[in-house]
């Protein structure tokens, strides 16, 4: 299997980290992203042309832009256990397209999701539920990261950072994921002492830094 499990790989992040989403809210902002923070993208944020991220994260394969994202991100990829079965299974071998493309990792959730007002237990996993954005916050929690910051994690609307939208719009004015996210970022920020800022408007309780804090 050309994925492996990321649990089970000795795998670290640095310790600033910066959790790159598609929203709109992000654009005008790439450029406040601080050079040593080590980005992951999410999502169609793969595509974002500002920034280069070193991680792709997915929850979910088989969108209209994924097979461009698929052939030009060269960097890890860590994709949810069902993602990562499909994403082999393209039309195209798999080893084919990504000749030289080793680091591809998968994670399996536990049966139990994020819930609405309170935090399950997270260490050691990943938990689904609350968006590949809180799949990236967990995954950064659990290998290494102490720094986070948010860039296009709207959490509200249907847009993506190049105009275009979801094809199955239902997310409304702010995403029922917020109320399992909230959480989570609590814990993380006052049980285990990891800081998480945003450089971009969000429906997240979370403290905002740059021009974002300067407009405030």
């Amino acid at each position: 299997m050309s994925f492996t499990d990321i649990f089970q790989s000795g795998f670290r992040l640095r310790e600033k980290v910066c959790i790159l989403a598609p929203g709109p809210n992000g654009k005008g902002c790439y450029g406040e992203i601080p050079s040593d923070f080590q980005v992951i993208a999410v999502s169609k944020a793969v595509l974002i042309p500002e920034v280069r991220a070193e991680l792709w994260m997915m929850n979910h394969v088989g969108q209209d832009w994924y097979d461009e994202a698929d052939s030009k991100f060269e960097g890890v990829r860590v994709f949810m256990y069902e993602a990562a079965m499909k994403a082999e299974e393209k039309s195209l071998p798999f080893e084919a397209r990504l000749a030289g493309k080793r680091d591809c990792y998968y994670f399996e959730p536990p049966d139990e999701a994020l819930e609405t007002g309170v935090c399950l237990p997270v260490d050691g996993f990943i938990r689904i539920g609350a968006t590949v954005s809180a799949c990236a916050l967990q995954f950064a929690y659990n290998f290494g990261a102490s720094e986070i910051l948010l860039c296009g994690v709207d959490m509200s609307g249907d847009g993506y950072f190049d105009d275009t939208s979801n094809a199955h719009p239902n997310h409304g004015e702010t995403w029922s994921a917020v109320e399992r996210m909230n959480p989570l970022i609590k814990w993380m920020t006052e049980e285990r002492g990891l800081k998480i800022f945003t450089l971009s408007r969000t429906k997240l309780d979370v403290p905002a830094i740059g021009r974002m804090k300067d407009e405030g």
